[in-house]
């Protein structure tokens, strides 16, 4: 399946939005689309309904466990999530496309 091959960010947010920008650079080159779908839908369960938080090579956003508390942090929390899931949706939109 598709894997990300590189990554770069430009953040400009909290430090929360920050942080896990941060933890997504360090982990998300080699991750396929479906596990970086999956790891937003986990980081929103965590946020949102009490979830676990995300295992593997994301396990590192458990220290963002906490911002379950603040609401008003969510979105910042996700940000970093919601524009890669975007971008990988760009892409494959793109793709199918170009084979139509």
């Amino acid at each position: 399946g598709d894997v990300v091959t590189d990554f770069a960010h430009d953040v400009k947010a909290c430090a929360l939005g920050q942080a896990s920008s941060s933890i997504m650079a360090q982990h998300v080159v080699g991750a396929s689309s479906g596990e970086l779908r999956a790891v937003r839908e986990t980081m929103l369960r965590m946020l949102k309904e009490n979830g676990a938080p995300p295992e593997g090579r994301f396990a590192d956003l458990k220290y963002l466990e906490p911002v379950r508390d603040y609401k008003a942090r969510h979105a910042s929390t996700m940000l970093t999530f919601d524009a890669v899931v975007d971008a990988i949706g760009q892409i494959e939109k793109k793709r199918a496309g170009q084979a139509a």
